[in-house]
């Protein structure tokens, strides 16, 4: 065999091109694996290096802080103080009383706070997730973290005794609590920065944990970028007259209410900003709990769309039920079938994907309330995520280990390319059907830019060879 005729490579190009082969597959190794310089322990220990050259600056998140030093990073948060110190160099001393030491990156956490799931599925660590609080893992709706049931340790957090001699095995803890007892446990308050770009930087808290702050930031930015691009599409796109909205929640009697029921018109920072960003209202009331549904609804009695937070109430009539309405009473919401839930994806015993992929994914949470003000935005057949329309029998849609098709696929964010959207005329836009995870071209995070980078240095070398 001639290998001087093969075309285009020759004897004298395949050696490079192998060579080339070679180089490009480490790339891509380097591109799917997420490969860090800091993702290894080090071995000499340089003094006066900086080990953190990729860092974050925190912008909109109100209850944390990093500072960074040549070999450590300080977190300040619920008054507490993390030392995240590079794994192979010295614990720094003159450290804050009461500051807890974390060698870093981590390498397996436990989990009390299901908010914290999907900053670190999409920062690709969901296999650093070891164990799990066994009450919460029960709602959990992440379809490859119920997958992984078998391989996650269970813990019981009201058995002290457990707790004590398992949480220790694992670099460190992530839950709501603030525990200075517990070297190891970091303390999470996600859901109370209230703002929704406040909560999804926050991705920033936990890539700091494992060196992956140029992950982070970029997710930050690509989600911020979405967010704002979407206020103002819906914004430019709104009519004079906008639609009110009001959150409000069925309080049932219980042994923790004297038995005595109550309706609630629920009041937070962050659910102002969606609604006004979204083009509509928000409702505001001096008197947030009600004792009479009578007086409850002659407080919303202008309001044109209800999102219901009761925590169980399936469909309409539950809904009726628990608000003392019917199908003809006369409200706005009603007549016009505007009632929506938070309860749009579920598992089998009623966890919410709104309290864990919403949480993060705060620009696809824009997008719903964006097609609940205007059903043609963002698009003519958007399909909503979270915000099921209880009035019109929309169907729950249940998650489950079967729903996922890859184990070490890292998250990827729900929400439309808002560039991608038709500022002027949101019903031409009608090609695509906005789905989960899905590759339409449309995601915000497209990694064609990688393998554009990845071929100009292919060509580069081909060159120097």
């Amino acid at each position: 065999m001639n290998l001087t005729k093969l075309n285009p490579f020759n004897a004298y190009q395949l050696p490079r091109f192998g060579f080339l082969l070679v180089f490009v597959f480490f790339l891509l190794f380097l591109v799917d694996t997420g490969v860090n310089a800091q993702s290894q322990c080090i071995i000499n220990y340089d003094e006066n290096k900086d080990y953190f050259t990729e860092k974050v600056t925190v912008t909109t998140a109100k209850l944390f802080t990093i500072e960074y030093f040549k070999n450590y990073k300080l977190i300040h948060a619920q008054n507490e103080t993390y030392c995240l110190y590079q794994c192979g160099t010295p614990i720094p001393g003159d450290l804050p009383a009461g500051t807890k030491n974390f060698s870093i990156p981590l390498t397996s956490v436990a989990i009390y706070d299901s908010s914290v799931i999907p900053f670190l599925e999409i920062l690709g660590l969901r296999s650093t997730i070891k164990a799990f609080d066994n009450t919460i893992f029960s709602y959990v709706v992440s379809p490859c973290l119920q997958a992984s049931k078998n391989t996650i340790t269970l813990l019981d957090s009201n058995n002290a005794t457990e707790k004590s001699k398992l949480e220790p095995t694992f670099n460190a803890t992530f839950g709501p609590v603030v525990d200075p007892t517990t070297p190891n446990s970091v303390s999470v308050s996600i859901v109370l920065d209230n703002g929704p770009l406040n909560r999804v930087e926050w991705i920033k808290f936990f890539g700091a944990f494992f060196n992956l702050e140029h992950n982070a930031t970029e997710i930050y930015d690509n989600i911020s970028n979405n967010y704002n691009c979407l206020k103002n599409f819906a914004n430019s796109n709104s009519s004079s007259t906008k639609p009110k909205i009001a959150w409000t929640n069925y309080i049932a009697p219980s042994e923790f209410n004297n038995n005595t029921e109550s309706w609630a018109i629920t009041d937070a920072v962050y659910k102002k900003v969606f609604t006004e960003d979204a083009g509509a209202t928000y409702f505001n009331s001096s008197t947030l709990i009600y004792t009479t549904s009578s007086d409850f609804l002659n407080a919303i009695s202008e309001v044109d769309i209800l999102i219901d937070e009761t925590f169980l109430a399936p469909d309409i009539s539950t809904v009726y039920k628990n608000y003392g309405l019917t199908k003809d009473s006369n409200f706005k919401f009603v007549k016009n079938l505007a009632i929506y839930r938070e309860d749009g994806i579920m598992n089998s015993l009623g966890g919410r994907d709104w309290f864990e992929d919403a949480v993060l994914m705060n620009d696809a949470v824009l997008e719903d309330l964006i097609n609940v003000v205007n059903p043609l935005l963002p698009k003519s057949d958007y399909s909503r995520i979270w915000l099921r329309n209880v009035a019109k029998d929309e169907p729950i849609k249940y998650s489950s280990e079967q729903n996922c098709t890859d184990a070490e696929s890292t998250l990827k964010d729900r929400a439309n390319n808002c560039s991608s959207l038709t500022t002027n005329n949101p019903t031409t836009n009608n090609s695509t059907t906005n789905k989960p995870n899905s590759n339409d071209g449309n995601s915000i995070y497209d990694y064609s830019p990688v393998f554009n980078v990845v071929f100009f240095i292919m060509v580069f070398i081909w060159n120097l060879v």
